[in-house]
């Protein structure tokens, strides 16, 4: 990777020479061709690997700035400090020095100020993310940190001072690449950047909802049709906590204090809405960029003492997220007094998200439940500058926001605000709604007693299960399912978060907004959240399926996976020994369980006696086919055509884009074994002919076998066509194809760009022992052998120790700051 930025550079010489200017993929245009080939000022200066392989001295006018930073043959930093801030302000140092554009450009998106760098052509994003309330939400979180949470808002300040005085040695010819080629400069950071990061983590994680498109569906189907197509539970399932009554949701509850004021019981089931009006449906496609990727997921587990071959906890963590370069992670030792921890956090927020230390252990899965609900106010008239609230006129808050586009004059965002939240859009299926949004809440120290961030920064000091309890208590969203295992031998699984306390029913629909009642009646309780703590089967496991079983008394709804826990469940149940080869071994897994159910009920709905010689080596390959997504299966390429586009057929009366709800996968599985005759599976379209389910089989068989024309499928990998596309999507600066197995039912998932971001197995005992892979490098510049040197030990399925320093080991390069 280190030749791509020459040889990019001269490819765009070519085009510029030819054409005079490049339209980006941003649709704007490249910076003056004089300038960015200027050899003192221009691209040339990003080709080398700088201060990283040098012995540099800093004395810097902060008193944070004290420390050393060492960097390993792998290019990552190991931050020695003595004391939290100080290694927060060096984290701030070291990560601006590697990662600044991506940082910049990263919140810039959250924030909606992307076209006052790329252009007009970011208006309608930016547009958008501003009256989604990011930029609001993000100044009160840094108001209520910055008032209610001083030692917090000190790490914070603390890690931005340290960026910025990383900015501040910079001179035009030292910016990253990419500020080049688009022709801007760094943002200075402060708390506000951290926020924006954090809330724009929440939106992929926690930002889906399906309010417009149930009610919709609904009231289109009827009530008992819908209900019979799209259940909230899936009756198969195998949920996080299996048995919240023995894990401390109702037998440990009482002998824990509790923040907050929301009731201890929760809210009497009430019967579900009336169906509402229709609601029109929109011509206008959702933002893409606003809506979750349903590969965002993770797997983690943990085994206990007496399934490990140590006679300690081991545990695996691999959060799946879209793949960039450069990575979403940024891997580094903090050591200070009372730290010892290595992992990997996210560039822009101090701590680490996912690591260990000399006691313990912790990771993260998505929960997955739905925060979101939109409510249809009672306007007094069109302008929307009052609504009626509980029979009484209510004044709308206007928060103006200003939306600068490079070239082009300010625009003033004037964004109305109930007392359920922005109203963010006025046209299409959720036009003149009130959106209530977990995440636009900044909880208090009257609810908490530290803040999201400030959950990471403890758990790197953590020693134990009661250390790891109190760091969750103060984390509020995206809510995670966090895992814990402690060389003293106890393993735990936690869903986390500030859970919306509702009603049976709530939330699923879209609601009326004349009502307070309708509001949200506070959180969950902290101590009435599941948690699966050292249970007797020896193991705990997350892999975004449901949190509970059906006997858990405070009611959620969200988007589950439904195949990849259960399987995870399986080998464990069926392993009585793990080892860390063994963990690496499952992540690594490209089984579908999903497959297992499926392939066998389409091979047997298939007329063999009708198959002609290449029908038949096509069935051939699909029965013979082992379930595993192995990047070189034909089988695999097969079964997924054959299954995506059944399942387009059979839900005809729910095209992708028609603002309808679709049933479930297994939901799906389920109606073809178990009621093949279904009126789902006749096809609208066919007013003579009533269509089954084998009929439906048979035909997407018979149109593959027509398609296929004698060749064979392709190998997997090749046909899924995944990569890693830098961040700003920029030509010359991504991956080669990903020849691996994997795809999003599998444990190992690999979807298009989506894929296991960051692999970690812990040994824990006396020394405990971590591995990692990471699908790139610690450096953001392309023309670095940092950039993406972690690629091919990704693919291939390799792990590097995680090591620890206490002092430095044979360091490429070191800093000093003194």
């Amino acid at each position: 990777m280190r030749w791509t930025l020459p040889i990019f550079s001269a490819l765009l010489l070519v085009f510029w020479l030819c054409f005079g200017s490049l339209a980006g993929l941003f649709g704007l245009q490249l910076p003056a061709l004089g300038p960015f080939f200027d050899p003192a000022h221009g691209f040339w200066q990003n080709t080398g690997e700088g201060a990283r392989l040098e012995q540099l001295n800093f004395h810097l006018d902060h008193p944070y700035a004290r420390g050393e930073i060492h960097f390993d043959e792998r290019g990552i930093p190991h931050i020695i400090a003595g004391d939290l801030e100080s290694a927060c302000f060096l984290q701030g140092y070291v990560n601006a020095y590697d990662r600044m554009w991506q940082m910049d450009i990263s919140t810039r998106a959250t924030e909606g100020a992307l076209a006052q760098v790329l252009g007009k052509s970011m208006e309608q994003r930016d547009l958008a993310q501003i009256r989604r309330g990011f930029r609001e939400v993000a100044r009160r979180s840094v108001d209520t940190i910055s008032s209610q949470f001083p030692d917090d808002y000190r790490a914070l300040q603390a890690y931005s001072d340290g960026i910025n005085a990383y900015l501040d040695q910079l001179q035009p010819e030292d910016y990253p690449v990419e500020y080049k080629l688009l022709g801007h400069e760094p943002i200075r950071w402060s708390p506000y950047r951290t926020a924006l990061l954090m809330k724009g983590m929440s939106a992929g994680l926690s930002g889906h909802y399906n309010d417009a498109r149930a009610t919709r569906t609904r009231a289109e189907l009827g009530r008992e049709r819908f209900d019979a197509l799209f259940p909230e539970r899936f009756p198969g399932n195998s949920p996080v906590v299996p048995d919240p009554e023995r894990n401390s949701v109702v037998s440990r509850f009482s002998l824990l204090p509790s923040f907050g004021t929301a009731p201890a019981t929760p809210p009497e089931k009430v019967s579900a809405p009336a169906v509402p009006p229709s609601i029109k449906q929109s011509e206008h496609a959702p933002y893409s960029w606003l809506t979750p990727d349903p590969a965002n997921g993770s797997n983690n587990w943990a085994v206990g003492p007496r399934r490990s071959n140590t006679g300690a906890p081991i545990m695996a963590n691999d959060p799946h997220l879209q793949l960039t370069y450069p990575s979403v992670w940024y891997e580094v030792q903090i050591t200070f007094p009372g730290c010892n921890a290595r992992g990997v956090g996210l560039v822009g927020a101090p701590g680490l998200m996912m690591g260990f230390n000399d006691y313990i252990a912790w990771g993260e899965t998505n929960v997955g439940h739905d925060v979101t609900d939109w409510y249809r106010m009672d306007w007094t008239d069109s302008t929307r500058t009052a609504y009626r609230l509980d029979g009484r006129e209510q004044p709308t808050q206007f928060i103006n926001d200003t939306l600068r586009i490079k070239g082009e004059a300010d625009v003033v965002v004037r964004t109305p605000w109930t007392v359920f939240g922005p109203v963010p859009d006025s046209e299409g299926d959720y036009a003149d709604l009130a959106m209530r949004w977990r995440a636009h809440d900044e909880p208090g120290k009257d609810t908490r007693p530290h803040t999201t961030v400030a959950t990471f920064l403890n758990l790197m000091q953590a020693r134990n299960y009661a250390d790891y309890v109190e760091a969750l208590r103060g984390y509020a969203d995206p809510a995670q399912n966090f895992l814990f295992a402690a060389r003293d031998g106890d393993i735990a699984i936690r869903p986390n978060g500030f859970f919306p306390l509702r009603a049976e029913g709530e939330g699923r629909f879209i609601r009326d907004g004349d009502s307070t009642a309708n509001n949200w009646r506070g959180v969950i309780p902290f101590d009435r959240r599941p948690v699966h703590y050292n249970p007797a089967r020896g193991y705990v496991s997350s892999a975004n399926q449901e949190t509970t079983g059906p006997d858990y008394p405070y009611y959620y709804l969200g988007n589950f996976d439904d195949y990849r826990g259960r399987y995870i469940n399986r080998v464990l149940a069926r392993t009585q020994t793990m080892n860390q080869r063994r963990m690496k071994e499952l992540q690594l897994d490209d089984y579908s369980l999903f497959a297992e159910e499926l392939a066998p009920l389409l091979i047997a709905r298939l007329d063999r006696r009708s198959l002609n010689e290449e029908g038949r080596q096509l069935l051939r390959i699909l029965s013979e086919w082992d379930y595993h997504y192995s990047g070189d299966s034909r089988g695999a390429t097969l079964f997924h055509q054959f299954a995506e586009r059944l399942f387009e057929l059979t839900f005809d009366e729910f095209p992708a884009h028609s603002g309808k709800l679709r049933p479930d996968r297994w939901k799906w599985n389920e109606l073809l074994r178990d009621r093949p005759d279904d009126e789902i599976f006749d096809i609208d379209s066919t007013k003579s002919f009533r269509e089954t389910g084998p009929i439906l089989t048979q035909r997407v068989f018979d149109e593959l076998l027509e398609e296929y024309a004698g060749e064979l499928p392709a190998p997997w990998a090749v046909y899924r066509n995944a990569s890693i596309d830098h961040l700003g999507k920029i030509p010359g600066f991504g991956s080669p194809l990903i020849t691996t197995g994997g795809s999003r039912t599998t444990p190992r998932v690999i979807d298009d760009n989506f894929g296991g971001s960051w692999r970690m197995v812990v040994e824990l005992g006396k020394e405990p022992r971590g591995w990692g892979a990471l699908p790139g490098g610690a450096s953001g510049n392309p023309g670095s052998k940092f950039y993406d040197n972690g690629f091919e030990e990704w693919e291939e399925g390799r792990y590097h120790e995680l090591t620890r320093w206490q002092q430095p080991r044979n360091p490429i390069g070191s800093w000093i700051f003194e």
